[in-house]
C-alpha cells in the first residue's frame, strides 16, 4: 500500500479546498491514490454520452482535458468523462521518468502547483482522478469500473501496456508534439530534438498507441508550426517551445473527440484511423501557427482553449 505521507503536500491542498473529497489508498501501487470529488462538485453531470478516459498530465494535457470539458459542458449528453489519469510529480517516489522528461525543469514547490490545477480541473468538473501506478491489479479493476469507450493521452509518465492499450473499443490515442511522420522527435524528448537539429518548424501528431513508444498508427497532424524566435533566432528554452506547441491541441482535440462521438451514435465500431486535418484548420489559423515565437520567456499563466473553438464540424 502507498505510503501517503508522500502524498501529503498535494493532499493537503485539495482537500483545503473541498473538506468533502475522498482520497483513497490504492494497493499494489507504490506512489499515488485515487481521487473522488465531493458529492455538489458538479452536480448536474448527466453521466450519459460517449465515455473518454483522459490521461493527462502538465500543461499540454491540461489544454487538452479542458476541451474535453468544454464538450461536456456543450453537449452534456454526448460526451461522459469517466476519468483522469495524471502524473504524480508531487510525490519523489513515483516512477514517471522525472529526470528525463519536462518535471526535472521544475522545483518541487511547482510541481505541487503543476499537479494540483491539473487534479482540481478534473475534481470541480465532478471528473475522479487516480495518480498512481497503471501496469497493476488495482487499476485494471478501475478501468473496467470506468469502461470507457476511449482513451485520450497527452503527457504521461509511464509505459501504457497491452491490457490498457486493448480495453477501450474505439481505441487509444496519443497526442505528441513532434513530427512523428518523418521520424523525428520520439520519445521522452521531443524538445531537445528540435533543439539539436535546429529545426525551424514542426508538428504535433496523434497516433494510435501501440506496445513501442510512439510508434502507433498516426491518425492525424497539425499545419507546421514555427518554433523559432523573432529575427529568424532558435531557442534552446524547451518551455518556451512547450508553450508554443501546444497550439492547436486544443482544436485537435476538439476534432478527435466529435469524430469518436459521431462514429459511436452512428452505429459504428472501432478505432479511428485517420482524420481529415488538412480542410480542417482555416488558413488564417495556419498563419497564426506559422509566426515566430513571440518571446523567449515560458509563459507563467495556465493555458486557454481558443474561444472560437468548434465542435461536430
Amino acid at each position: 500500500m502507498v505510503d501517503l505521507n508522500n502524498e501529503k503536500s498535494i493532499n493537503e491542498l485539495l482537500l483545503a479546498d473541498e473538506t468533502q473529497r475522498k482520497i483513497i489508498p490504492v494497493e499494489g501501487s507504490r506512489w499515488g491514490e485515487l481521487i473522488i470529488p465531493a458529492k455538489n462538485e458538479n452536480p448536474n453531470k448527466t453521466g450519459k454520452g460517449f465515455k473518454v478516459l483522459a490521461i493527462n498530465s502538465f500543461l499540454m494535457g491540461y489544454l487538452l482535458f479542458e476541451t474535453l470539458k468544454e464538450c461536456e459542458k456543450r453537449y452534456p449528453n454526448r460526451l461522459n468523462i469517466v476519468g483522469l489519469v495524471t502524473d504524480d510529480p508531487a510525490n519523489p517516489y513515483s516512477k514517471i521518468s522525472m529526470k528525463r522528461r519536462i518535471w526535472r525543469l521544475f522545483d518541487q514547490k511547482e510541481k505541487v502547483e503543476l499537479e494540483r490545477e491539473m487534479i482540481e480541473s478534473a475534481l470541480t468538473f465532478g471528473v475522479p482522478c487516480y495518480t498512481g501506478e497503471v501496469k497493476t491489479e488495482y487499476f485494471r479493476k478501475l478501468i473496467k469500473h470506468w469502461n470507457p469507450d476511449a482513451i485520450l493521452v497527452c503527457v504521461f509518465g509511464q509505459i501504457i501496456d497491452k491490457p490498457i492499450i486493448d480495453y477501450p473499443q474505439y481505441g487509444i490515442y496519443n497526442f505528441h508534439p513532434a513530427d512523428l511522420a518523418h521520424h523525428h522527435g520520439a520519445g521522452p524528448r521531443p524538445y531537445e530534438d528540435l533543439i539539436n537539429r535546429r529545426a525551424k518548424t514542426s508538428k504535433v501528431t496523434i497516433h494510435q498507441i501501440s506496445e513501442e513508444v510512439d510508434a502507433g498508427n498516426i491518425i492525424g497532424q497539425s499545419p507546421l508550426i514555427n518554433v523559432k524566435l523573432k529575427n529568424d533566432k532558435f531557442t534552446d528554452n524547451i518551455l518556451v517551445l512547450d508553450d508554443k506547441m501546444m497550439t492547436p491541441v486544443d482544436q485537435m482535440g476538439a476534432k478527435l473527440i466529435s469524430g469518436l462521438i459521431l462514429k459511436k451514435e452512428a452505429g459504428k465500431e472501432g478505432k479511428i484511423n485517420k482524420l481529415g486535418f488538412k480542410h480542417y484548420f482555416s488558413e488564417e489559423y495556419k498563419k497564426i501557427l506559422k509566426q515566430p515565437i513571440k518571446s523567449n520567456y515560458h509563459s507563467e499563466v495556465l493555458p486557454v482553449i481558443d474561444k472560437n473553438i468548434r465542435f461536430f464540424t
